[in-house]
């Protein structure tokens, strides 16, 4: 997102919520008598008095919101349970049942003062507003040619909606309805009404594309266009955004008067979930052991750490206000849903001074420090390992003629996958790398947020990572984030292939070891639609997967990939994928003079 924090964010205060809709005689929604959901709140001894635990008797619940004072539960599966709790013992106070499914995160969810809700109904076209008692008190048919979802502004006054072709007002108090944009994607709906009504948050699907568009609700200029899909919570004159930006989501926040800041937590993958009424962030990550982190945004200080296992990863974390944080979970183990209250408060103080806030960098104005920082840290690994390792501006002007590099900016994104380069470039033995790149005038690692396939170029679509020759320079081009290991396991040994075939003859037999009437598919668009067939079952296996099957060096590319990584024991057990790998890393052993080691290097841990 180029240009969001600047011009958008900073401007999304909510000014209230405005008017609620006016109470019109209808039919109540069906409700359900309040009853017990859960078998009470209990207190763990190890965490001591700072967490207590609720099994809640409700079943398939999807996840939670706060309402005023109160907990909203979604649950069901093809309908919908609302479940209103309060109070320090989760009461059920009130609870109401829809035949269609609304989730949690549904774009026409939408909470009012009152407090109020409002939400549509696919079944009936109709918007529905519901009192603080769950009760019904308005419906609102949409127009017949509507496609997504319509938004209920703040006062209740407007109804926004997408048609095929437009973007629509309905002003329900004179029932004019009015174009506020003209425009056709194959996909688009309104997602969020903003800054008391002025500013209307689009999603739009064109071609492959997810995009979020920010347009004027008077006139509909285009006010901000970024990639992917984000969400944006205020509470008074504060707003808070995670924004898409490669690998990680930006965990942006401010007010009107400061300027747009960012969390940095300890670990930048983790999820986050902002928390408006306490000015705070709660991270998770981790999978049999996840680690919630609470830091407070007015200090930006940790002030938490909470370490909760045997349960899956939390759907929804809210607070109603106070101290207490409400953590929503599922625990396979029972099939029941788990609710955590954690007085964040309670917990035991952590010894840690860090600050992990500064201010929000774009790609226009990014941490230059950080970046030069980054830079000469990268040029030391590169220094030891033989190869040039370049960054930012630098990685993306390498793109070759058939991808396009969209450049990596944020810091703390570059100096982990440094940092985590430096770690898997160790793994090779001493020299490798130097003998590889005594065959090009450079070796150059390239890292960038992602790489596009050009248009008309037969490239993939997207990539984790690319290797090519430009004259007699050797580009390795990684995608930062989860997968960046893998690629350069695999586009690097493209690059050691060179060397291989110089110093060894090892792969010049290759096809014989694929199955007979076994041919490669010398094309990446002809491979995209293969039939696999039976080339990847069980003990007959000879690929890792289909794309193994495009060109013998994706083949041995992807072996040597694998290879590289934990937990593959079961894909190199049948014959043929040993006979490969065999002969890969005994091709590896002879063009590096490594056929007297003693070590067992890493891309032969599956050797049996």
């Amino acid at each position: 997102m180029k240009h969001l924090l600047p011009l958008v964010l900073a401007c999304l205060l909510l000014c209230g919520c405005g008017r609620n809709a006016s109470p019109e005689e209808t039919t109540p929604l069906p409700a359900t008598a309040p009853a017990a959901v859960s078998e009470g709140m209990y207190e763990p001894e190890q965490y001591q008095g700072a967490l207590q635990v609720c099994p809640l008797d409700i079943r398939k619940v999807q996840g939670m919101r706060a309402m005023g004072d109160s907990l909203l539960l979604f649950s069901g599966q093809g309908s919908t349970t609302l479940t209103l709790l309060t109070g320090d013992d989760l009461t059920a106070a009130a609870s109401a049942e829809l035949d269609f499914q609304l989730a949690p995160d549904d774009p026409s969810l939408r909470f009012h003062d009152g407090p109020t809700l409002s939400f549509y109904d696919p079944v009936r076209q109709e918007t529905l507003v519901l009192d603080s008692r769950l009760q019904e008190i308005r419906r609102i048919a949409v127009p017949g040619d509507l496609t997504g979802t319509p938004v209920l502004s703040d006062d209740g006054n407007t109804l926004y909606y997408c048609t095929v072709s437009e973007v629509r007002a309905w002003d329900l108090e004179s029932g004019i309805r009015r174009r506020v944009k003209e425009m056709r994607f194959d996909s688009q709906t309104v997602v969020n009404v903003l800054i008391g009504g002025s500013v209307l948050q689009c999603r739009v699907v064109d071609g492959r594309s997810e995009r979020t568009l920010f347009l004027s609700s008077e006139n509909g200029r285009l006010l901000e266009e970024g990639k992917g899909d984000f969400s944006i919570l205020s509470e008074g004159d504060r707003y808070y955004a995670a924004v898409p930006a490669g690998s990680v989501r930006v965990l942006v926040f401010g007010a009107e008067s400061g300027v747009p800041q960012t969390l940095i937590p300890t670990d930048i993958g983790a999820e986050g979930f902002f928390l408006p009424r306490l000015n705070g962030l709660v991270t998770a990550s981790g999978d049999a052991q996840v680690q919630l982190e609470y830091y407070d945004l007015n200090t930006g200080l940790r002030r938490a750490v909470l370490t909760l296992g045997s349960f899956h990863y939390p759907t929804s974390v809210e607070s109603t206000g106070g101290n207490a944080v409400y953590i929503l979970t599922y625990n396979p183990a029972e099939d029941r849903n788990i609710l955590y209250r954690w007085n964040v408060g309670s917990t035991a103080p952590l010894q840690d001074d860090a600050c992990y806030t500064e201010p929000y960098y774009t790609a226009e104005n990014p941490d230059s420090r950080g970046l030069a920082e980054c830079q000469a840290y990268a040029d030391r690994i590169g220094q030891k390992y033989s190869i040039d390792i370049l960054l930012w501006e630098d990685a993306a002007a390498a793109e070759p003629w058939d991808y396009d590099f969209e450049a990596e900016h944020l810091v703390p994104v570059i100096r982990q996958d440094l940092e985590e380069l430096e770690q898997r470039l160790a793994q090779y033995p001493e020299d490798m790398l130097a003998q590889t790149a005594s065959h090009f005038t450079s070796l150059k690692l390239c890292l960038v947020r992602s790489l596009t396939g050009t248009a008309g170029s037969g490239s993939l679509s997207t990539a984790t990572g690319v290797q090519f020759l430009d004259g007699s320079d050797a580009y390795v081009v990684i995608a930062t984030g989860e997968f960046s290991g893998q690629a350069l396991y695999h586009e690097l040994f493209h690059v050691m292939e060179t060397h291989i075939f110089s110093e060894s003859i090892a792969f010049d037999q290759w096809d014989t070891l694929n199955p007979a009437g076994f041919q490669y598919d010398y094309d990446y668009a002809a491979n995209a639609i293969r039939d696999s067939g039976v080339y990847l079952l069980a003990e007959n296996r000879a690929f890792v997967d289909t794309y193994s099957m495009s060109f013998p060096k994706e083949d041995r590319a992807r072996i040597m990939e694998y290879a590289m990584l934990p937990g593959n024991e079961d894909l190199f057990r049948p014959e043929r994928m040993q006979a490969k790998l065999k002969t890969l890393c005994g091709g590896i052993r002879e063009a590096y003079g490594l056929e007297d080691s003693e070590e067992t290097f890493l891309w032969e841990q599956y050797l049996e």
